[in-house]
């Protein structure tokens, strides 16, 4: 993982990455209640939202974003009303599934029992690390177990908590829980294993190296604002906006950034239309919702399925 990559990386962990942080919040079916179905009429649109057809087969993309508020809900009535039409909801990861996803953390995350953290850095890295972690009120402790990529997240998670944002009110969450209320299947597009991989992957220098620049953009307060800019563009359904944000990414850092863009986003693209595209093939008519970055530009998932033959409508236009 080359360095200088905070920023997109913030990106994918925002908009492009679901994990189990914590628990999903509650969610309705759609006519719970004539007050229910009242506030789904009032609620603002946000978020992505594609219908992708083709030979009388219908599916839905929705853009999420990984962290959120309680007044991000609830969804819109064209949300509600897409996932109640759909066979299923699909995701990225089903995020509910903690042992699950506790157990791939084992397995890619963590350091060997003879290794702690802190014996992985430079005493000026310790220093930093203990400043950062004293602000945001998180225990040395808690991240010794880890490796240095996965200590690097857990530390932008809780700087985006402390920023208001909490992994609880993902969009992804609240759409399962939803589902759940439906009586829709639920399925997933990747494995957490995949995910975690891209990361537990790269060498030992470069993830000091993540680690170094996430304490740095922290240290700079830039954390703060590209976080605040890329939920606003979500709540505006701002595609545009999303889109800008990565491509800023890559203009900052064009060798390192490119190289990031290519494995998290670009390489998972296509696997994701493929898989949708099988999908709709075998008849299938899913409700996806994966990261709102997945759903922009020209090698975003609309794009590529456009490529295979298939009407793309934007019903957030």
């Amino acid at each position: 993982m080359p360095c200088r990559t905070f920023r997109l990386i913030l990106l994918w962990l925002l908009a492009g990455w679901q994990f189990a942080w914590a628990d999903p919040p509650p969610a309705e079916a759609p006519a719970a209640s004539t007050d229910v179905l009242q506030q789904l009429k009032s609620a603002p649109s946000r978020g992505l939202l594609y219908e992708v057809s083709r030979d009388g087969k219908t599916a839905y993309l929705f853009g999420t974003i990984h962290v959120g508020r309680p007044d991000f809900f609830p969804l819109d009535l064209v949300v509600t009303q897409a996932l109640a039409q759909s066979s299923e909801l699909v995701v990225e990861l089903d995020a509910t599934q903690g042992d699950k996803m506790q157990a791939a953390v084992q397995r890619h995350a963590v350091l060997p029992d003879s290794q702690r953290l802190d014996s992985l850095l430079s005493p000026s890295l310790r220093k930093r690390l203990q400043t950062q972690l004293d602000t945001l009120g998180i225990s040395r402790d808690s991240l010794q177990a880890y490796k240095p990529w996965m200590a690097a997240l857990s530390i932008m998670m809780g700087a985006m908590q402390a920023s208001g944002f909490e992994p609880a009110y993902a969009t992804d969450l609240y759409l399962i829980a939803l589902a759940k209320g439906l009586n829709k299947p639920i399925d997933e597009l990747e494995s957490i294993d995949y995910q975690l991989e891209l990361f537990d992957s790269t060498t030992r220098q470069e993830q000091l190296a993540f680690l170094d620049e996430t304490l740095r953009m922290l240290e700079q307060g830039r954390l703060r604002g590209d976080t605040q800019a890329l939920v606003d563009a979500w709540l505006d359904s701002d595609a545009q906006a999303l889109q800008q944000q990565s491509l800023a990414s890559i203009r900052e850092n064009p060798r390192s950034a490119h190289w990031m863009q290519q494995k998290l986003f670009t390489e998972r693209n296509r696997h994701m239309a493929a898989s949708i595209d099988r999908m709709l093939a075998a008849g299938r008519q899913p409700f996806v919702a994966i990261g709102a970055l997945h759903l922009t530009g020209a090698d975003g998932v609309p794009a590529l399925l456009a490529m295979r033959g298939y009407r793309i409508k934007n019903l957030y236009p």
